[in-house]
């Protein structure tokens, strides 16, 4: 079968991407960052959608001037998750600039969720079987959910019942100083403090209480008043290590909680929690499939992969 060639469009709270692949393989892989001003701890919807208008045609310039009689179609993702009712001013910019550039090029525009961009994105290069069905966790900085992927159909298996990984990640991180988003710096200094005990195996008294688990779905907003409470009381290193070690568990529980009660096996973890070396070595004895760090964070290339 030959190799169609697909220009993938994603405008999320976060980043702005844009991606060109031929198949499977990645050509283009083109991605900015929103800026958020220090202190803050997010971007209003109007704010973002401002800056996907001014970035993105930087990022589609170089890929269009290389690539432009080569594209087959288009494909853009102009929801947050394939369910009714879905939606986010952010992906309005993406959802016209393919419009526009459907129409200009003459190729088909494909429309997917940000949420299936991000399930295709971490499936790439892993051993993942969609012939049979795949518990997908969708851990990102707005989103919790764990959902049943079946032959393109999604259904939801459990979530949060207040706010996501990620929003506590970068909340902490601001709190601590930190840019928004700060998830890499958490989980740098989580890694520095698992090397100073020797590993997450080593006996370590953590202060912040596990996450409430109730009928699958975690609670996140008891483990962010304890984080507040003892923001002075330790060093980065170690409230970086406890956050992230119980999310690591709360992650664990979920899934297994999931996979009891939906019988399914393949586990598959995406978005930009899941790019974490902390949780990624916390998990590496439950066989749970991860994506390319890369491919974990808001990108373009999980949406240019999706097929109807």
């Amino acid at each position: 079968m030959a190799k169609i060639s697909s220009l993938g469009l994603d405008t999320s709270n976060y980043t702005t991407s844009v991606s060109f692949l031929c198949g499977d393989e990645i050509i283009e892989d083109r991605r900015i960052l929103l800026k958020v001003k220090p202190g803050e701890r997010g971007l209003r919807q109007s704010d973002a959608l401002f800056q996907h208008w001014n970035n993105l045609p930087g990022l589609l310039e170089p890929v269009l001037r290389k690539h432009k009689d080569e594209i087959e179609r288009i494909c853009a993702s102009t929801r947050p998750r394939p369910v009714e009712g879905s939606y986010m001013p952010v992906f309005n910019a993406g959802a016209a600039v393919g419009k526009m550039l459907s129409d200009a090029l003459g190729v088909p525009l494909i429309e997917c969720s940000h949420q299936e961009g991000h399930i295709l994105a971490a499936a790439l290069g892993n051993d993942v079987d969609f012939e049979e069905p795949v518990l997908c966790a969708h851990l990102s900085g707005g989103t919790l959910e764990i959902v049943r992927y079946e032959k393109g159909t999604i259904e939801l298996i459990s979530g949060t019942l207040d706010i996501s990984f990620g929003q506590l990640i970068d909340r902490t991180g601001v709190a601590m100083g930190y840019g928004f988003p700060a998830g890499k710096e958490i989980d740098r200094l989580a890694m520095e403090q698992m090397d100073v005990l020797g590993g997450i195996a080593v006996k370590h008294k953590n202060p912040i209480c596990k996450a409430c688990l109730k009928d699958g779905k975690v609670n996140l907003s008891g483990v962010e008043a304890q984080i507040s409470h003892n923001l002075d009381k330790y060093t980065q290193q170690e409230i970086a290590f406890f956050l992230m070690e119980r999310i690591s568990q709360s992650i664990v529980s979920m899934m297994e909680d999931a996979k009891e009660k939906s019988g399914i096996n393949q586990v598959l973890i995406s978005g930009g929690v899941a790019s974490s070396s902390f949780l990624r070595k916390f998990c590496e004895d439950y066989g749970y499939i991860f994506g390319q760090p890369r491919l974990c964070s808001d990108n373009a290339v999980g949406v240019a992969r999706y097929n109807k």
